[in-house]
């Protein structure tokens, strides 16, 4: 049952700061409770907020779409509502709230797509994007869509438990405050604590000139804490995350005071850190947010439109021994909840798992509706859009290396001297040559096959292929980290993999 709150008190718990609110939190949740984005063969009955698009104007849709001769068409209809809160200085800084209504039609004339959105889901608007799309090609061909046949979800992999309708803003508030306190409880010399909370409930629906029609409903929640550490001119920021497309019951499996915790120990461990040494050497990756690495040097290259375009070093090499044969590099979007998972992507294929690289060969790539034309294949479901506002393209999902065998104490203890990647901060990729360049954010030498000393400044510097290549022990301890990926578009994600040890990688470091 939602506590009913003053104006007065709501301040008090916020820290009296300015609030910067787009849409009042009050019309937010009804909205989110009383809208539906669906398919209605009549609308007469429906409550004005629901803004409902009936079949018929679909079906409108993707035949103007379909009138200058295009081969295939589809709708893309969304609604999403956002809430994003910040804290800083032990102050609420901001809460923001959003509402983002819209519709985008895709035509495709062979290989060339047309593409156009509206910000509103009326009749008018619609058809106009409609007919803007088919104009935007011409061919002599002229298809008629087939009849929409809606697909019933059999299993919801995106389930809220304690759906985000149903909690107050205090109690997000609450779980940034136990955070806050239990980072700042750790160490007097943790400076500042920052923390960001978002969460937004998307629903979508999808149809196609093939008949194809589904709808999705996506809740997403995102939690990061940032402590920072300040000692004798030494500074170091540590950071925790967690997401997933689920309810607040989230916060049940992800405690807020361990996330604030976590950070706090990881600062204040690096404020003793020394310049990392540089050369190749053996580099043991932690399990977990350490597939970031992967997903960047390995990930982009294995997605289809690259490839069609020979912009991807993996290109002509299905078949072919990647790596050794204790990796198994996998993309599977069909795992309850993570981050990076929905039933159906963006073009209204449903959610799979596929193996890319099976014990070292390369098995197959990623694609998107386009991309499986070009490589006469079919679409994996990885299409995926920011929004309405986007087409739709290749992109990952959830992402990782499958688990092995070995223990990961007993990596270290195998590693003579080397490094050992807590966590990153980022990195860059080419994914025509695969060469990369990632942070360490967090690092610790290995010597005489024990952690010892943190190493601050380090970068990973090498290219995808060697990488995958040099991986010789894999541990049994398989973790995912979440994120956000960005490719022109940005789209939720989840990097996972065991810890592993690449036998040897180019360290760039500053120590003299």
């Amino acid at each position: 049952m939602k506590t009913k709150r003053t104006r007065r008190e709501f301040l008090k718990i916020t820290g009296k700061s300015m609030l910067t609110l787009t849409a009042s939190p009050f019309i937010l949740d009804f909205l989110a409770k009383n809208s539906e984005l669906c398919f209605a063969e009549d609308t007469s009955e429906l409550p004005v907020l629901k803004q409902s698009v009936t079949k018929n104007v679909i079906e409108k849709a993707l035949d103007i779409a379909l009138s200058n001769g295009a081969d295939f068409a589809d709708i893309y209809l969304e609604r999403t509502v956002k809430r994003t809160i910040e804290l800083s200085e032990s102050r609420i800084k901001n809460i923001r709230y959003s509402i983002d209504i819209g519709a985008g039609i895709r035509v495709l004339y062979g290989e060339s797509t047309g593409y156009a959105y509206c910000e509103d889901l009326t009749e008018s608007s619609i058809l106009k994007a409609a007919k803007l799309s088919a104009n935007l090609g011409k061919s002599d061909n002229h298809i008629e869509p087939e009849e929409l046949i809606r697909c019933q979800l059999k299993n919801n992999i995106l389930t809220q438990t304690i759906p985000l309708t149903s909690v107050s803003e205090d109690k997000r508030i609450q779980a940034m405050r136990k955070a806050e306190e239990a980072a700042r409880a750790y160490n007097n010399k943790i400076s500042n604590v920052s923390i960001d909370y978002y969460d937004e409930f998307k629903q979508i629906s999808i149809a196609n000139s093939e008949g194809n029609f589904v709808d999705d409903i996506q809740p997403i929640v995102y939690f990061k804490v940032n402590a920072l550490a300040i000692n004798n001119g030494n500074r170091h920021m540590g950071r925790t995350r967690f997401s997933g497309k689920c309810g607040f019951e989230i916060f049940d499996q992800n405690k807020p005071e361990d996330s604030g915790r976590m950070a706090a120990e990881e600062a204040i461990r690096m404020l003793k850190a020394k310049d990392s040494p540089s050369g190749e050497m053996p580099v043991v990756v932690n399990g977990g947010w350490g597939g970031v690495l992967f997903h960047e040097a390995v990930g982009h290259g294995l997605e289809a439109d690259g490839v069609a375009k020979g912009n991807s070093y993996f290109a002509g090499r299905i078949g072919e021994r990647v790596a050794s044969d204790i990796v198994t590099f996998i993309d599977d979007a069909s795992i309850p909840n993570l981050r990076g998972s929905f039933n159906f992507d963006d073009e209204g294929t449903p959610s799979q798992r596929k193996v890319l690289i099976d014990k070292g060969i390369l098995k197959r790539f990623m694609t998107d509706i386009l991309s499986s034309r070009k490589l006469n294949t079919v679409s994996t479901g990885n299409g995926r859009r920011e929004s309405f506002r986007y087409s739709p393209m290749v992109r990952m999902t959830n992402t990782f290396i499958l688990a092995g065998k070995s223990k990961p104490d007993d990596i270290i203890a195998d590693t003579k001297k080397g490094l050992f990647a807590k966590s990153f901060d980022g990195g860059v990729v080419d994914t025509t040559t695969g060469n990369f360049t990632f942070t360490v954010r967090e690092a610790y030498l290995i010597e005489d096959g024990k952690l010892t000393s943190p190493v601050k400044r380090a970068t990973l510097i090498g290219k995808g292929a060697d990488a995958l290549s040099s991986i010789d022990m894999v541990a049994d301890d398989l973790g995912f980290g979440s994120g956000t990926c960005g490719k022109g578009q940005w789209v939720p994600v989840t990097s996972g993999q065991p810890t592993l040890r690449l036998s040897k990688i180019v360290v760039g470091g500053t120590k003299s």
